[in-house]
């Protein structure tokens, strides 16, 4: 007998002022143990670990809970994280740190811990420099994290050390609640936007530089970059390019826009049409960051309305990074009745979209619900009846002798997560350690100093970036010589190709052309022109 596999037809696309409505899957997952809200959401290894938040009468919770195998398991922390900040770190561990004091949202604390996926528990780490709620965190590649933002309390910038101490680094120009902390070089980082000041006062838009002086953009007199809300949320997350970032702006109007920042500056990608305010059945409102796609260039952010559908904005980002208009589609779901406001969002790393927890009508009112949603359709399962099998073990017997042969050619790739924590060490390796300008820069060479081999770096470009090695070096050595040519312009071709990692001035002139499709010496008049005229 021959077992079938159906599937149930999909609404058609909607239309609406000229934009296409795609209909995406949801599921409805088992509820958390407690109703969760302001709470931390990490996967590992696949699976979702929330942790922390208050629960109902806006408690605080020592707990997190690990889903796995379609079940919740509570696991204890040492400290409450109410409004705490979360870091994945190398090897599959989360850092999360801070938050409030006590119930009710009041105070701030010191307390940090790491989550160790082999053992499902947490560990005691060093205190931080200053007690703090509402921030956000950047990992270094050195291992050390920089960490601001904080609520109803001092802010500053602090470098803190998981094997020693959290120390000060700078003061800030405003204090900022979840602010945007991203590397826009090999040593200068910006920290700005955020859900609001400290102390809920109104931002005035300033770019703290991280050892240098704030600027405030002038694109920020229209556009203000939207709150990076999500305590979840780094900046590899939203990170497009070497030391290139797209992250949600809104204008007085309420228009949503993708902001491109980067050492150049801030700028709004050019699109073919305006993210859509209005959906189907009413306005649309959009939460946290986007989560980008690296491998397909697509930069994702999630929306709701007040009928409970929520809606995945996919912008094709590639096109306007090459002189072109960038395009996005729109996905919707069915309304999802136990749907709250403040839900927590997480991009899985194979393309699912998990949306859990948030509060009902208030604080004191949380929500145990949790949604997995399927944009790029859900795997298919199919239930093959006893020929199927007989075949399979036929073509399997066939095929043998070339699967061992190519086992024996090709080690074995590592699986998704295994990726992220190498194109994490690859991305750091560039961008702090600037390995590009290593004459004769070799994918052995790289795969000796990260302690993997060739094969693992070559996918994991390929897969995870959409890139090739030489490609991936070349992208940084041409930034390094337009930051070179911008801030030196005395500086001779040959000292600019030999200081950005290139063998010769002839190589230099002639791949700096085919990347940007300007001469080194027709790049820097039209940057000294930008300069002059600002």
């Amino acid at each position: 007998m021959m077992l079938a596999c159906t599937k149930a037809a999909s609404p058609e696309p909607i239309e609406k002022e000229g934009v296409t409505f795609s209909y995406m899957e949801s599921e409805s997952l088992p509820p958390m143990l407690h109703p969760r809200a302001c709470f931390v959401l990490q996967e590992v290894n696949g699976d979702l670990l929330a942790i922390g938040g208050h629960t109902t009468g806006f408690l605080t919770t020592a707990t997190a809970e690990f889903f796995h195998k379609g079940r919740w398991t509570e696991i204890p922390t040492l400290y409450p994280h109410d409004g705490a900040f979360s870091v994945p770190l190398k090897g599959g561990f989360v850092l999360v740190g801070g938050g409030y004091e006590s119930s009710f949202g009041i105070g701030q604390t010191w307390g940090v811990e790491k989550f160790d996926p082999g053992t499902k528990s947490f560990s005691p780490m060093p205190i931080l420099d200053r007690n703090r709620a509402h921030a956000s965190a950047l990992e270094l590649p050195d291992g050390h994290l920089v960490i601001s933002g904080n609520w109803f309390a001092p802010d500053a910038v602090e470098r803190y050390r998981p094997d020693g101490e959290a120390s000060h680094w700078q003061e800030v120009s405003e204090e900022r609640s979840y602010p945007y902390i991203v590397p826009v070089g090999p040593e200068e980082i910006w920290v700005f936007g955020g859900n609001c000041g400290s102390r809920m006062q109104e931002l005035l838009g300033t770019v703290d530089v991280v050892g240098g002086e704030p600027f405030i953009p002038e694109l920020f007199q229209e556009w203000m970059p939207v709150s990076a809300y999500e305590r979840n949320v780094t900046a590899g997350v939203y990170n497009i390019g070497p030391w290139t970032y797209l992250i949600p702006a809104v204008n007085g109007e309420g228009q949503l826009a993708a902001m491109k920042v980067s050492s150049e500056g801030f700028s709004l990608l050019e699109m073919d049409h305006p993210l859509p305010m209005q959906g189907p059945w009413g306005a649309i409102w959009y939460d946290g960051s986007f989560w980008v796609d690296l491998s397909s260039r697509t930069a994702w952010i999630v929306g709701q309305d007040m009928e409970k559908h929520v809606f995945l904005a996919a912008i094709d980002y590639g096109p306007a990074l090459e002189g072109r208009k960038a395009s996005f589609k729109m996905y919707y779901s069915k309304p999802l009745a136990l749907l709250p406001r403040g839900s927590t969002e997480l991009r899985m790393s194979d393309g699912r979209f998990a949306i859990v927890g948030g509060c009902i009508t208030s604080n004191y009112e949380p929500s145990d619900a949790a949604f997995m949603l399927y944009p790029l359709g859900r795997p298919m399962k199919p239930i093959p009846g006893w020929p199927f099998v007989v075949l399979a073990l036929l073509l399997l017997l066939g095929l043998w002798p070339l699967m061992k042969k190519q086992r024996q050619e090709t080690a074995e790739l590592p699986e998704t997560p295994a990726f992220n924590g190498l194109r994490n060490r690859l991305v750091a390796l560039m961008e702090v350690r600037q390995f590009y300008r290593k004459k004769g820069l070799k994918i052995a060479d790289v795969a000796t100093e990260l302690g993997t081999n060739t094969t693992y770096i070559s996918a994991c470009l390929s897969g995870q970036m959409g890139t090739s090695f030489r490609s991936f070096v070349t992208e940084y050595r041409v930034a390094h010589a337009k930051r070179l040519m911008k801030e030196h312009p005395e500086m001779r071709l040959s000292q600019v190709a030999d200081e950005s990692g290139f063998s010769n001035e002839k190589t230099f002139l002639r791949t700096f052309k085919s990347i940007t499709g300007l001469t080194p010496t027709e790049w820097k008049k039209g940057a000294s022109f930008m300069i002059s005229s600002k």
